[in-house]
């Protein structure tokens, strides 16, 4: 066997991983909620988002329509959940925290900042572990 031969099944073995990893920091995540926002908003009142995908489409009280894709699993402010990365704004993002989580709360990061709160997620519908 070549060495050239030998790296195509480690290379798909490593792709398979990451998809998985992927796979799996979505796999608790809300389908929907909702949320006011606790910051001063030019368009004030509830929000609401939906998974799509790979990523929530955020409805805003006007009725603009807001879409971020995941960008990877972390960690803030001791939660666990997952980043996303607003489309229309690539250096913003916004942490989910994992439907299992001991608080359901969104932060949002922009550039060089600290992490900031955005709200609390309520009316939350997400899948149910059977395990």
């Amino acid at each position: 066997m070549s060495v050239r031969s030998s790296l195509n099944p480690v290379a798909m073995l490593a792709l398979a991983i990451a998809l998985l990893a992927g796979s799996q920091a979505f796999a608790f995540q809300q389908t929907r909620f909702t949320f006011t926002p606790t910051f001063r908003d030019p368009d004030p009142g509830t929000r609401h988002w939906e998974k799509t995908g790979v990523g929530y489409t955020e409805t805003l009280p006007s009725g603009r329509l807001n879409t971020f894709r995941l960008n990877k699993s972390g960690k803030v402010h001791g939660l666990r959940g997952v980043i996303l990365q607003k489309i229309e704004e690539p250096n913003f993002f916004v942490f989910v925290a994992d439907s299992e989580a001991a608080r359901p709360e969104l932060w949002w990061w922009r550039d060089k900042g600290p992490w900031n709160f955005m709200g609390v997620m309520r009316n939350v519908s997400a899948p149910v572990r059977i395990d």
